[in-house]
């Protein structure tokens, strides 16, 4: 056996003895390869570096898509899974890989019948629509009464059906390296437990479910387009891209895309530099459909760089990217203030009216000053190109007419101080590149050859393979689980 990691002292490892399948990785995907694998009659060991299963399902939505649904027949709702293809790639704007797409795709709506038939509690609004990014034709999106919580509870009482003997589940376990035979096979891992105990295993195929590396600033700025480095980090601390590059070492072949479509309306945390405010807490609502906007929105210039009622998502996220900074600042006032929706919300509805106007005077996120002028000093925007844009939008709420961007809402004048302001970043929360791999998921090295024994799935293949250059509805969180229950089903029959 050869050792391929980080130092490894081979003789000092305590080894843990062969299994038919490893997984590297608790997220939604490697507990789907562990379900169905176990399932099928397969030893699975699953090894997961944190204190706890689920990866990003902790502050995910959990949102989920499927066509051909029951959820769907019983609404009356006409869809398939060719369709739902063909909507794929119209968002991706053809830029998803059609074949992986196609593979997870077809088999979505068994993945969202068979939550159904485990007791997943779905959200009654569901099948829904979802306007955070561009949105279906149809109802075919999915998610639960607690969000990314709903779905791991799921997955966990299936896990708990299998023994220790059946599928053991490591935590606080860091792989640190590969197992390779004779002929250079992936047959086991290395790794360390509680931070000092070494361990090895050994499987006839490894499966990295690592999930992705936008916690690493290095690494993520590695992949992203130049001038994208201000963005802000949303995603929890353990993506750090670990099998990425475990599978680099091993000669893995990595996509270089140059895509970043960023997150809007995460708040900088003023304690964590570089990292956005867990969106757990709160985050800006900017979606229209959400929220009736009152605000305007400017950068650096003081300018307004979009309408901003506008229905497209990737609109404002485009326009996002081309300002200084990657930054936004939304400017209101004292009436839009104790008229308007609160600004600020998060998942489970803790924003009331007066949680946000007592945000608004404790100075912890937002700024507030008696002149637009003054305003913009401590926004850091241009004093005279903000009190210009206040005194135009205000001219076009008088008229009902807005010629600089064509917004349409136009509730009322920002003019009655004191006047407020809160800055937001574009963030990136998803890794738009990774591992390339074959039709079944096997690694492939840069020759475009697969590595022997090694396989991958979720956010390690990075998001562009099922969403191209723009989010799609579902598209992260329902391949990872469709193609995470196809792989564990065919590697557990391979080993039999």
């Amino acid at each position: 056996m050869r050792f391929a990691g980080q130092g490894w002292a081979v003789m000092t490892a305590e080894d843990l003895g062969r299994y038919d399948v490893i997984v590297v990785g608790a997220g939604v995907g490697g507990l789907c390869v562990a379900i169905e694998a176990a399932a099928v009659g397969a030893r699975v060991l699953v090894a997961e570096k944190t204190e706890r299963v689920g990866g990003m399902l902790h502050i995910s939505s959990g949102e989920f898509s499927g066509a051909g649904t029951r959820r769907q027949a019983a609404r009356g709702i006409e869809d398939d899974p060719e369709r739902h293809w063909q909507e794929v790639m119209r968002l991706s704007h053809g830029r998803a890989d059609p074949d992986l797409t196609w593979r997870t795709v077809r088999a979505q709506g068994e993945t969202v019948d068979w939550l159904d038939g485990l007791g997943f509690d779905f959200h009654p609004e569901t099948p829904g629509l979802v306007h955070g990014h561009e949105v279906y034709s149809v109802p075919r999106t999915y998610w639960g009464v607690n969000q990314g919580d709903s779905l791991l509870r799921v997955l966990e009482r299936e896990l708990a059906r299998w023994t220790p003997e059946q599928v053991r589940v490591l935590t606080g376990t860091r792989v640190t390296g590969a197992v390779q035979d004779g002929a250079g096979r992936v047959a086991g891992i290395t790794a360390v437990r509680d931070g000092t105990h070494e361990i090895a295993a050994h499987a006839a195929t490894v499966v990295l479910a690592t999930g992705g590396y936008d916690a690493e600033p290095g690494l993520r700025n590695r992949f992203l387009p130049p001038g994208c480095e201000d963005a802000m980090i949303a995603c929890l601390d353990h993506a750090t891209g670990d099998g990425l590059r475990l599978a680099e070492g091993l000669g893995a072949a990595v996509s270089g895309n140059g895509i970043f479509l960023p997150v809007m309306g995460l708040i900088p945390d003023p304690g964590r530099p570089g990292f956005a405010v867990d969106y757990r807490e709160a985050f800006i609502e900017l979606a229209p459909a959400y929220r009736t906007p009152h605000e305007i929105w400017v950068n650096r210039a003081g300018e307004r760089f979009v309408p901003e009622d506008g229905t497209s998502p990737e609109r404002r996220e485009r326009a996002l990217l081309e300002q200084p900074g990657l930054a936004m600042h939304i400017v209101w006032d004292e009436a839009t203030a104790r008229e308007a929706e609160p600004l600020i919300r998060n998942g489970a509805g803790g924003w009331t009216r007066e949680r946000f106007l007592a945000e608004q005077e404790s100075g912890r996120w937002i700024v507030t000053a008696p002149t637009p002028e003054e305003l913009a000093v401590r926004l850091g925007v241009d004093p005279a190109g903000l009190a210009a844009t206040l005194r135009r939008y205000n001219e076009a709420v008088r008229a009902g007419h807005d010629p600089d961007q064509g917004r349409t809402t136009l509730p009322m004048t920002i003019d009655s101080p004191p006047y407020y302001g809160i800055t937001s970043t574009a963030a990136s929360l998803l890794s738009r590149d990774g591992l390339q791999v074959t039709g079944d998921l096997a690694v492939v090295d840069r020759d475009g050859r697969p590595i022997p024994g090694l396989y991958a799935v979720g956010e390690v293949l990075g998001n562009d393979v099922f969403a191209g250059d723009n989010y799609v509805g579902g598209m992260s969180v329902t391949p990872a689980m469709t193609l995470g229950r196809a792989l564990g089903r065919a590697l557990a029959a391979e080993a039999s």
